[in-house]
């Protein structure tokens, strides 16, 4: 992307970014077809999986010279800690708050999160993340019409924002990484590590599921697809996207995990969930158009690898 114009660059780099939030809505419909594996050690599961995958192709690309600076750089520390607790908190909120609370406060707390930490508010972006928050309470609760749903406790929603705080984390640093201009893939490989390394208790007696071939197929796609191939695409694109604005991009893996539950999955969409989808893809269409007309060069070099 080093030769596009700063607008044209602005763009693609949304592009990425949502592309990676698209894979990231595959992750639902993956653990429903797949084997029941218990959530804790599924993810744990997944970020090792991809830590090993990210540290092999790092060494394949000849970065291998580029993990120790990663090692000692405070990003991927941050971004690997944003990484466990998100999937630590998120996991429990899910069983706290219920799905439609403990998605829709995790996921569409994140933007205003990441702008009140960062300050990267416009009134464009305000205006277009209010749209893509608005369409994901519609969809979300569109969804959860006529389900059996958990009465969301205090403790849930607290782990809800907790997931929602660990993304934003997660989010930020990987700015924070762009800034220092530390290679795409080495720098992955150590914040998976380091995620991997803090959820590695949870793969405790997980002997019964870790025995079944087909547990270890999911863990494969779901490490390969939403996790390294996914951001490796979400990371490139902070190259050219402020944290806040990639976090407001990131609505559009609701749009995604919906949309194949209904292709795949047979689920029915509720009115009011598809015009929740609609609304955010609304947000999202606004949020690329302010880019688009963005004048002002970008301060981050683009990432190696």
């Amino acid at each position: 992307m080093a030769g596009l114009t700063p607008p044209a660059r602005g763009v693609a780099s949304a592009g990425l970014v949502l592309g990676g939030a698209a894979l990231f809505g595959t992750v639902g419909t993956a653990e429903v077809l797949g084997p029941v594996v218990p959530a804790a050690g599924l993810g744990a599961g997944r970020l090792l999986v991809a830590a090993v995958l990210l540290l092999a192709l790092a060494v394949a690309g000849g970065h291998a010279v580029a993990l120790p600076g990663c090692l000692r750089a405070a990003p991927a520390w941050w971004a690997g800690l944003g990484q466990a607790c998100f999937n630590v908190c998120f996991l429990a909120a899910m069983r706290q708050a219920g799905v439609a609370v403990g998605t829709l406060v995790a996921i569409g707390a994140t933007p205003i999160l990441t702008g009140l930490l960062t300050r990267q508010v416009s009134r464009r972006w305000l205006v277009a993340t209010g749209v893509a928050v608005a369409g994901l309470v519609l969809l979300v609760g569109g969804q959860a019409v006529g389900r059996s749903v958990v009465h969301p406790s205090v403790v849930g929603v607290l782990l809800a924002l907790g997931a929602s705080a660990s993304y934003a984390t997660y989010i930020i640093a990987g700015n924070a990484a762009v800034r220092r201009a530390l290679p795409t893939t080495p720098y992955l490989a150590t914040a998976f590590g380091v995620s991997a390394v803090l959820t590695l208790p949870f793969l405790a007696g997980g002997a019964g599921w870790m025995a079944r071939p087909s547990a270890w197929l999911l863990v494969g796609y779901l490490a390969v697809v939403p996790t390294v191939v996914a951001y490796s695409l979400f990371n490139r694109g902070l190259c050219g996207v402020r944290s806040a604005t990639a976090s407001t991009l990131g609505l559009l893996e609701p749009v995604i995990a919906a949309l194949l539950a209904t292709l795949v999955l047979g689920e029915r969409l509720s009115a009011v969930a598809v015009a929740g989808a609609l609304l955010i893809l609304v947000g999202l269409v606004l949020i690329v158009r302010s880019m688009a007309r963005m004048t002002q060069s970008p301060r981050a070099r683009a990432p190696r690898a």
